[in-house]
């Protein structure tokens, strides 16, 4: 009997030691750091306090703290060896993070000088503004392991694709094989996917979902490669084909409508927007931190007072983020210049924005109470004349997909043409579209 109680007490303890080395991924869940570890990270790094609001132990509504859980995440990470990765070169050592982020930095300060950046780095001097501020765990240290790959001269280059194409902006690197601030960032997301060995599943999901967010378009020769996916909401389950295999994802019961974003798909209510990670069967829903979605997380002036319906969409090799507002209101966002376009009249009778009109074309339309389908300029930011066809009120949506017109029926059926689409015949969602789904990491159930 004793042999057996003593060996109920090693397993627990082993369990309990397991749970407790796994890395927290929300601010809220560190708790309070001691005396000594905080003096020793903000000393390292030589942290400018007063900046960030002065010494704080505790509270990670206080930026101190915020940047203290960063840097705590960079020390603690364990990292082993996996299998072969085109993200995974070797820019940074698996075990080195920490000591090379010191080399690499002189001070770090919070500053409120450029409100739309998140951070920049001058000689390796670090100013982390509000955009830094907004993010969650990932997306800080993301940004911090970033700007410490500029003090050794890695330099941006202007965009050929994204929402800084077309812009005197140097924002992107040129290949990944360079080995620059983006490439850095993205070797350290895959890390944290693919090896790490005490961080949270959800900060896997996170990291995976930033990289994918990302690498679609910072780098001039894409690493990753896209293809479509579709996606249906039934219930609490998302049904989605890929390459004709059917996957199913149960999630908590989300508000709002589907909307797809670069890194893949989320729910828009108004202002907030979460999203899910379609690579996995995991059932967290996350604040989206990885498509434009995220301008709503910090306030901009000249945008939109609320919020009517959404569009994050590109055309050719730009991307384009528009918002139209309750009264019909339309705003598109200036990446370049960091702020709101001055809004178009969509009229007071709009409704919704859609994608694909009802003959199959894409780009971004306007539909209004009547089922006028208008067609958007969003270069121009205006409005071309009313498409002949109006939208059917049976109709909730309409997706392209493998070389078919699908139309969301509002029983919730989905129909190529005249006939039920064939592959989802048992099935009834509320919400349908297509997303796109990247090379770079696999599917898995």
């Amino acid at each position: 009997m004793k042999t057996i109680l003593l060996s109920i007490c090693i397993l627990l303890l082993t369990q309990q030691t397991r749970a407790e080395e796994t890395l927290p991924y929300l601010d809220g869940d560190f708790g309070c750091v001691d005396q000594e570890t905080a003096n020793k990270y903000l000393g390292d790094f030589n942290v400018n306090v007063r900046s960030f609001g002065g010494m704080e132990l505790c509270d990670s509504k206080v930026d101190t703290k915020k940047l203290i859980n960063d840097l705590l995440l960079i020390d603690k990470s364990k990292f082993e060896a996996s299998s072969d990765h085109s993200f995974i070169r070797g820019f940074v050592g698996r075990d080195d993070y920490y000591r090379w982020m010191k080399a690499e930095t002189r001070s770090v300060r919070r500053g409120h000088d450029i409100p739309y950046a998140t951070a920049y780095n001058s000689w390796g001097n670090f100013t982390m503004q509000d955009g830094w501020a907004a993010l969650s765990t990932l997306g800080r240290v993301g940004t911090i392991i970033h700007e410490a790959r500029h003090t050794a001269g890695y330099r941006h280059y202007q965009c050929t694709s994204g929402p800084y194409a077309g812009s005197s902006v140097s924002g992107c690197d040129t290949t990944y094989s360079q080995g620059g601030s983006h490439a850095v960032e993205m070797e350290y997301y895959a890390r944290v996917v693919l090896e790490s060995k005490n961080l949270h599943p959800v900060y896997q999901s996170m990291a995976r979902l930033m990289a994918l967010g990302r690498s679609n378009f910072v780098f001039n020769e894409t690493p990753i490669r896209k293809r479509e996916a579709l996606v249906g909401l039934s219930g609490n389950k998302l049904m989605m084909i890929d390459q004709n295999n059917m996957f199913e994802k149960e999630i908590p019961s989300t508000e709002g409508r589907l909307k797809r974003t670069s890194a893949g798909v989320s729910f828009v209510n108004g202002n907030r927007a979460q999203t899910v990670d379609l690579y996995n069967s995991r059932k967290e829903v996350l604040a989206d931190d990885y498509s434009y979605y995220k301008l709503f997380m910090t306030p901009r002036d000249g945008g939109p007072a609320d919020v009517m319906d959404t569009s994050e969409f590109d055309q050719a090799n730009l991307r384009f983020f528009a918002v139209m507002d309750s009264r019909g209101q339309l705003y598109s966002y200036n990446f370049p210049q960091g702020a709101w376009f001055r809004p178009v009249s969509a009229g007071s009778s709009a409704r919704a924005l859609v994608n694909v009109a009802p003959n199959g074309q894409e780009g971004l339309f306007v539909v209004s109470e009547d089922g006028t389908i208008t067609p958007v300029d969003i270069r121009s930011r205006s409005l071309r004349s009313p498409l002949s066809e109006k939208w059917s009120s049976e109709d909730s949506a309409k997706v392209n997909y493998n070389g078919s017109l699908l139309t969301l029926k509002t029983s919730g059926e989905v129909y190529v043409g005249a006939e039920i689409y064939p592959l989802l015949r048992d099935y009834r969602f509320t919400d349908l579209l297509s997303v796109p789904l990247y090379d770079a990491f696999e599917v898995v159930r």
